[in-house]
């Protein structure tokens, strides 16, 4: 018998274990705190969901939805929270809704800059350098889940394939350029936080499995949704034990 040759993991299935470690992370928050390792296994969440948003903001053709589908979505998660616990978190999916307004401010002054006229170029200096300066104000006033440096890891992937493209011109590499610079980000915020958030750079590894295809099935729909249902039915089990 023929042995199947190994040709990576397709984005489906790089989310299913990042979403698998997220319900284990939560798990142990919310259940059993005395379990260390399932915290530890949780880790692996946010990274992959992280570079994942990277890539969609280059491939999708509806960006705008793209992000309000994000922020509404996590805008629900935070009234939930709210009314649990009367504090204001801003979750994950804020956390990735910023990541797209930096991507796509990033994106709009690169167009600006390419116009080669120096009103365009000082127009898209400032809407970059106001939203990078808008999100920083906003991780210091409220609670953003995994802060500034979170928020900025897809720009550092798109920044490291953009100069990348810039020296070498070999765009069929962006995506490995932009691996190194998610990953150099993905140290800055572990050492950042410190404690067991190191275990995060466990994810490199399965990035680099990360074939580019997207999967046979469109689960887009899937994992909107299961972050604000996987916590409340952890929710719901916390509150009836």
């Amino acid at each position: 018998m023929q042995r199947k040759q190994f040709i990576g993991l397709s984005q489906n299935q790089i989310k299913m274990i990042a979403a698998a470690a997220m319900v284990l992370d939560h798990v142990g928050m919310e259940l059993f705190p005395q379990w260390t390792i399932l915290r530890i296994i949780g880790r692996l969440a946010f990274p992959v969901f992280s570079y994942c948003i990277w890539e969609g903001s280059r491939r999708t053709h509806h960006p705008w939805q793209y992000l309000f589908r994000m922020l509404g979505m996590g805008l629900l998660c935070v009234a939930g929270y709210y009314v649990y616990t009367q504090t204001f978190y801003g979750n994950i999916l804020i956390t990735f809704s910023l990541s797209l307004c930096v991507l796509y401010a990033f994106q709009y002054g690169r167009t600006c800059w390419a116009q080669g006229k120096r009103t365009a170029q000082l127009t898209g200096a400032g809407v970059m350098l106001g939203c990078v300066g808008g999100i920083w104000l906003i991780c210091h006033w409220v609670t953003i889940d995994y802060g500034f440096l979170g928020v900025m890891l897809p720009l550092l992937a798109e920044l490291a394939a953009r100069v990348w493209e810039q020296c070498s011109g070999m765009g069929c590499k962006q995506e490995r350029a932009g691996l190194i610079g998610f990953s150099v980000g993905l140290l800055a915020l572990s050492l950042q936080m410190g404690g067991i958030q190191i275990f995060s750079l466990l994810t490199i590894p399965l990035l680099l499995a990360y074939n580019g295809t997207r999967g046979e099935k469109n689960l887009k729909q899937f994992f909107y949704w299961f972050y604000p249902v996987h916590l409340l039915l952890i929710g719901l089990v916390s509150l009836w034990i």
